[in-house]
């Protein structure tokens, strides 16, 4: 069902009900309100009747008669018995129109003063009338006639007015939902637009303010995201041919040079460790992005363990310096806390371990003296791990990409290298619920800090 159909039966079934609620209370209430006003009626004539007949002395029972059956105001089958305190009639407007009364019920009278019941198709009301000589009850009753007829009029309104009224609904309902999806339509419209081709169009909308609007804006900010991911995955593919295009291609003409001429078994033995190295290099790139590939919440995090992050560093600097004599790592420990609990984490140490061993050898790798400067820190029950080198720095520029797989600054082309380290570095700290920042001045010094 499209949403418009459905809102319009929505708002359709509210009014009604309502409606209906309204209608029926209005109803039951104004039949109430002429029962009430009927019951008044039979009330004054009973009271009439009793006050001419107790009070007036010229008139008698006979009389009595005569001035009803004259009266204009009579209501339909109107009868009308008083009855003295030996609980005797003493007198009966009606002979032809008669209800039975009988001891208990004018028992009934005397106590509660007045009573209303009904006996066939007519209304009574039993009410007690003081006199001087005593009490007298006094019953009064008739055809309500002329309140059915108002009740049934009444009703056959309600119910022309309710259907009038529902049918306005339905015709307003569907114009009014028209007018309220129309944003939705013109939004699927844009949305039909969209190709990989055209990631850069964004859509628009008339009121930014209301549900479509913010859905609108999530829509865009979700085609940025597909968009830079779109952006990612074309430099990732382009970065990856250039890394592994430039060792195949060294692979290749050095053994198209070695099968030109005869060559000494030195030369043989020079191009062979040639190419062993680049295929190094490529077993070398082609583990690297295994490595980053296989890093995913799903496969890691449900076997983390607790482990201490200091004994780590401590590793990580052993490792590092093993690779290179030159490189030095220097430990601050200042702001080590001292309860080691603070220390512990859950995380995979292998992963931790990869990640700072890579931190600490770019900083040893491009500082001119070869050394990285390293400082554990507890702010807010968080580690903080900072790695510092002094050197080139970073440019501005190179800053947000530097964590992108394959990206290489200016300033490190002369290093060997192939710009995933940093990029592994960032998603093992973002798989442990972790930041990762970094901070440069040109020419001057470098540092990335990592809050765990």
């Amino acid at each position: 069902m499209q949403i418009r159909s459905r809102l319009t039966y929505q708002f359709t079934y509210l009014v009604s009900a309502i409606l209906f609620v309204s209608y029926f209370i209005i109803y039951v209430f104004t039949q109430q309100n002429y029962k009430d006003k009927f019951y008044s009626r039979l009330r004054q004539k009973a009271n009439t009747a009793a006050e001419l007949l107790v009070n007036v002395k010229q008139v008698d029972s006979k009389l009595l008669r005569i001035i009803d059956r004259a009266n204009r105001d009579i209501l339909y089958r109107e009868n009308i018995m008083a009855y003295d305190t030996c609980n005797e009639r003493i007198y009966r407007s009606n002979d032809t129109i008669n209800f039975h009364i009988d001891v208990n019920r004018v028992k009934e009278v005397f106590k509660k003063k007045e009573v209303r019941f009904e006996t066939d198709d007519l209304e009574v009301l039993g009410t007690v009338f003081v006199t001087p000589e005593g009490q007298i009850v006094v019953f009064a009753g008739a055809v309500d006639q002329y309140s059915a007829e108002n009740a049934k009029d009444l009703k056959n309104i309600l119910i022309a007015l309710f259907l009038l009224f529902v049918f306005i609904v339905v015709i307003s309902g569907w114009f009014f939902a028209g007018r309220a999806v129309r944003p939705i339509s013109e939004v699927i419209k844009q949305v039909d637009l969209l190709s990989p081709k055209r990631l850069e169009q964004r859509l628009e909308t008339a009121d930014s303010e209301d549900e479509i609007g913010k859905m609108v804006a999530t829509i865009n900010r979700l085609l940025e995201r597909i968009e830079s991911a779109f952006r990612f995955q074309k430099t990732f593919i382009a970065n990856v041919s250039h890394e592994l295009k430039n060792p195949l291609t060294k692979i290749s003409a050095q053994l198209e040079v070695s099968l030109l001429n005869e060559r000494s078994t030195a030369d043989y033995k020079s191009t062979i460790a040639s190419v062993l190295e680049d295929t190094q290099d490529l077993a070398a790139i082609t583990e690297s992005l295994l490595e980053l590939n296989k890093i995913s919440i799903s496969d890691y995090q449900a076997g983390f363990q607790v482990i201490r992050i200091d004994e780590i560093l401590w590793e990580a600097r052993s490792l590092t310096q093993k690779l290179n004599t030159s490189y030095k790592v220097t430990f601050d420990t200042q702001f080590m806390p001292e309860d080691e609990e603070l220390l512990m984490i859950k995380g995979d140490e292998k992963l931790i371990l990869t990640a700072l061993k890579n931190l600490l050898e770019n900083a040893c790798k491009f500082s001119p003296n070869k050394q990285a400067f390293v400082q554990l820190a507890i702010e807010d029950n968080k580690i903080i791990i900072e790695v510092k080198n002094e050197g080139k720095g970073i440019p501005e520029a190179d800053l947000p990409y530097i964590f992108q797989p394959f990206f290489r600054g200016e300033n490190t082309a002369n290093a060997k290298g192939y710009g995933i380290g940093l990029s592994l570095v960032e998603r093992i700290v973002h798989l442990h619920l972790g930041q990762i920042s970094v901070q440069s001045e040109l020419n001057g010094w470098t540092k990335f800090t990592i809050r765990l």
